[in-house]
C-alpha cells in the first residue's frame, strides 16, 4: 500500500526539530541544535552516553526475568 502524494506534502511542509541547525558534538557522533546543546537533561543523558562510547547498554545481565501480574 503506498502513501498518498497529499500526505506527503503535508509531512514535509511541516515545521520538525529538523529545520533547526544541527551542529556536531562528541567529536561527531551527535548532532544537536542549540535547545539540545543547552537543556542539562540533554546533556547529562550524552555524557553518560559518552563514558561507553554510546554503544547499547546491557540492561539484562542477571539471565532472564519472567515478569507477570499473576500470583
Amino acid at each position: 500500500m503506498m502513501c498518498s502524494p497529499l500526505y506527503n506534502r503535508r509531512v514535509t511542509n511541516k515545521k520538525t526539530m529538523f529545520d533547526s541547525q544541527l551542529r556536531p558534538i562528541y567529536d561527531g557522533k551527535v548532532l544537536a541544535n542549540e535547545t539540545a546543546i543547552n537543556n542539562p537533561v540533554v546533556k547529562a543523558a550524552l555524557f553518560e552516553m559518552s563514558k561507553r562510547n554510546f554503544e547499547p547498554q546491557r540492561i539484562n545481565n542477571y539471565g532472564v526475568w519472567y515478569i507477570s501480574d499473576r500470583h
